[in-house]
C-alpha cells in the first residue's frame, strides 16, 4: 500500500504538470490576435476577450517585411488580380490537304499538353478571304488532339490556302507552322 501511495504522489502531480504544459503550449501556438486591415482600410479585430491580457509582441518599433503585405508594385486586394499569361505549347499539324472523296480541305494535329479543356482553331487564308473553324480539343494520354477539321469546297475559292492550326486554353496556347493546301 505504501508503494501505491508513493506512485500516486509522484504520478498525479506529474500528470497535472503535463496538462498545464499542454495548455500553455496550445495557448502560445494560437494565432496572434492582432487587428487586420479590411478592404476599406478600417481595422477589424480577430481576437476574442480573455481573462488575462497578453502583451503584444509587435509593439516594438521594428518593421518586419511580410510576404502577404502589398508592395508599391503589387496590386492591392481591392483591385482585380492579373490574369496569368498562358504557357506556350507546341502544336503540330499532322495532316492538311484536299480530300477529293469528301470534296473538302481536311486538317488535323495535336498540342503537346494534356489538360481537360481547350479549343482548337483552324484558320484558312487565301488572299483576303479567311475561313475560321473552332472545336473542343480532345485530351489523350500525352497530347490534346485537334483533328476533324473539314471545310467543304463551296466555302473555298480555288487556289493555294494557308492552313494555320492553333490551340488555346486558360492555361496554355500555341500554334503550328502554317502549311499550304491547294484547292482545285
Amino acid at each position: 500500500m505504501h508503494i501505491r501511495s508513493r506512485l500516486t504522489m509522484v504520478f498525479l502531480p506529474s500528470l497535472l504538470l503535463a496538462g498545464v504544459v499542454l495548455v500553455v503550449v496550445a495557448s502560445c501556438s494560437s494565432p496572434d490576435p492582432k487587428p487586420s486591415a479590411t478592404a476599406n482600410g478600417a481595422a477589424a479585430s480577430t481576437s476574442s476577450p480573455s481573462a488575462t491580457p497578453t502583451p503584444d509582441p509587435s509593439a516594438s518599433p521594428t518593421v518586419t517585411p511580410s510576404a502577404s503585405a502589398p508592395s508599391a508594385t503589387s496590386p492591392t486586394s481591392a483591385g482585380p488580380s492579373p490574369v496569368p499569361k498562358p504557357r506556350r505549347v507546341n502544336v503540330t499539324t499532322t495532316f492538311a490537304g484536299w480530300n477529293a472523296t469528301s470534296g473538302a480541305v481536311e486538317v488535323g494535329g495535336y498540342a503537346t499538353v494534356v489538360e481537360p479543356a481547350g479549343t482548337c482553331t483552324l484558320r484558312l487564308t487565301h488572299g483576303n478571304q479567311v475561313v475560321t473553324l473552332k472545336h473542343t480539343a480532345t485530351a489523350d494520354a500525352t497530347t490534346v488532339a485537334c483533328g476533324g477539321f473539314s471545310v467543304p469546297r463551296k466555302e473555298l475559292a480555288a487556289g493555294p490556302w494557308q492552313a494555320l492550326l492553333a490551340y488555346a486554353s486558360s492555361r496554355s496556347a500555341g500554334a503550328a507552322t502554317a502549311v499550304t493546301v491547294q484547292v482545285p
